[in-house]
């Protein structure tokens, strides 16, 4: 249950300045999809449109998201709850710089901001992370939203069609072990 509060959080972020113009579902997802329920591991994806690949291990489960611009699913059940990690793209034009798109999802926050993304979540915690320093820049992120908290790793990304925001949001009890499972997808993440 927790798994699902967690994404529906994740993909009702404002649709204003997505990437794609207008509102679509994510056709990719669904070729993902059919792949891992055939038994398929390590899917190798390549999304062209806002220029990143990412090889896909069966245990990421890809879910259909409401728009063209999100890519992700749910990492596996860890004590009644799941993870989600989602790409998310944006065009360049909507925010200029990579430094007006990373103030915009996380550096712009103090504790305690309701971030401009949400109205239902509140910043608690951010601490830049060098994990993956290769990728981009990246910051473990606390939320509360009502009476539940979250640890987020948020990766800014910027390749040459879009700036990306790589989120894995757990609960705090899973955060760990989802981050592990995060480091061994990262290794298959690549900015075309």
């Amino acid at each position: 249950m927790r798994y699902l509060i967690v994404l529906i959080l994740l993909i009702q972020l404002p649709h204003t300045g997505w990437a794609q113009k207008n509102a679509s579902r994510n056709t990719n997802s669904s070729t993902i999809i059919s792949k891992q329920q055939a038994g398929q591991d390590n899917i190798i994806f390549t999304d062209s449109t806002y220029g990143y690949g990412v090889v896909i291990p069966k245990w990421w489960t890809i879910k259909e998201t409401p728009s063209a611009n999100l890519f992700g699913g749910t990492l596996p059940e860890i004590g009644n709850s799941q993870s989600a990690l989602l790409i998310k793209s944006f065009e360049k034009d909507k925010f200029k710089t990579l430094n007006n798109f990373e103030k915009w999802v996380i550096t712009g926050y103090r504790s305690g901001d309701t971030p401009k993304w949400s109205n239902d979540q509140k910043v608690l915690y951010k601490k830049n992370l060098t994990e993956f320093a290769n990728i981009g820049k990246a910051y473990k992120v606390q939320l509360k939203t009502e009476d539940s908290f979250y640890n987020c790793c948020y990766i800014i990304v910027e390749t040459s069609k879009a700036f990306l925001w790589i989120d894995l949001t757990a609960t705090r009890d899973n955060y760990d072990a989802n981050f592990e499972k995060l480091e061994t997808i990262m290794l298959g993440f690549k900015i075309l």
